[in-house]
């Protein structure tokens, strides 16, 4: 067995020991099923090959622990490479998202230098005129806006210009020369709004979740690497009782003893891989498309 199906097996492994757990974060066996599928696809991405298996598995589970979705059609996080470890970026879809449950609006967008823009504070009233130049080629970055509304009405605002969001990516623990690199390379404008939002979320009053979201958000995940590929994964949690099988949603396997130990190793009888392209694209996708 080469090294990437010793990795892949690994990974999966790693999911199937947390699925009893998913599915009670998500409270819906479909969508804990979907989620654990989407998991499995996004963990094994070439992209994270270098890093630490527990890291990314851990950074799943802090996705799920969030109610939040990994595909990429709906963006809500994403798992970066992070030396040998991996980072857990929260989206401005995903915290959109956070605060619809709480049932709070959220809106974000990008001022350009050729804009027509106005933020006026006026004792407790605050006012925004955005006029956008969509006919502007240049769209040189000036301001990141975020906007939150409270289910009773009241409306608050975060304005960062371009020195602000600079001092924040410097805060990241992946950004430390002077331009920027990877996803904020890739993705500038996406992860500007996903600054300016992230510390106005920090000024309002909301829950627990939230709070976590923006604890987790952007931290490195580290995790200590599995020395040994023999090692074997407890499932004896996911059996709800001894006499009665329990269906593997992911493997397709059947558990009865309940002192069984498998090796990570060991290659379930139905890949999780199976609709992802050579290139870690979604056939199901691609086919629709």
């Amino acid at each position: 067995m080469n090294n990437l199906q010793v990795r892949e097996d690994q990974i999966k492994q790693g999911l199937v020991a947390q699925q009893k757990m998913v599915k009670s974060l998500f409270g819906d066996k479909a969508k804990a099923d979907k989620f654990l599928a989407t998991a499995a696809k996004v963990a094994t991405d070439y992209k994270l090959a270098n890093c630490n298996v527990n890291s990314i598995i851990d950074a799943c589970v802090t996705v799920a622990q969030l109610n939040l979705d990994l595909s990429p059609a709906l963006s809500h996080a994403y798992i970066v490479p992070f030396k040998q470890s991996v980072q857990l970026i929260v989206s401005a879809r995903g915290y959109t998202a956070l605060l619809a449950r709480n049932g709070w609006k959220l809106k974000s967008y990008i001022v350009n230098e050729a804009d027509d823009f106005e933020y006026v504070i006026d004792g407790f009233e605050e006012t925004i005129r955005f006029v956008k130049n969509i006919d502007d080629m240049d769209e040189k970055f000036r301001y990141a806006v975020a906007l939150a509304q409270s289910p009773d009405g009241t409306l608050y605002i975060e304005v960062m210009n371009a020195k602000q969001i600079d001092k924040h990516r410097l805060v990241s623990s992946n950004q430390k020369g002077s331009k920027p690199t990877g996803v904020w390379a890739d993705w500038f404008n996406e992860m500007a709004k996903k600054t300016v939002i992230k510390k106005l979320v920090k000024q309002l009053p909301l829950g627990e979740e939230i709070m976590t979201a923006v604890a987790k958000d952007d931290k490195p995940i580290e995790a200590e690497i599995i020395a040994d590929e023999k090692e074997t994964v407890d499932i004896n949690s996911m059996i709800t009782s001894p006499a009665t099988p329990e269906h593997d949603e992911l493997t397709g396997e059947v558990y009865q003893d309940k002192d069984i130990e498998r090796p990570v190793t060991q290659k379930p009888d139905m890949s999780l891989l199976d609709g992802v392209n050579a290139d870690c694209t979604d056939k199901e996708m691609e086919e629709a498309v």
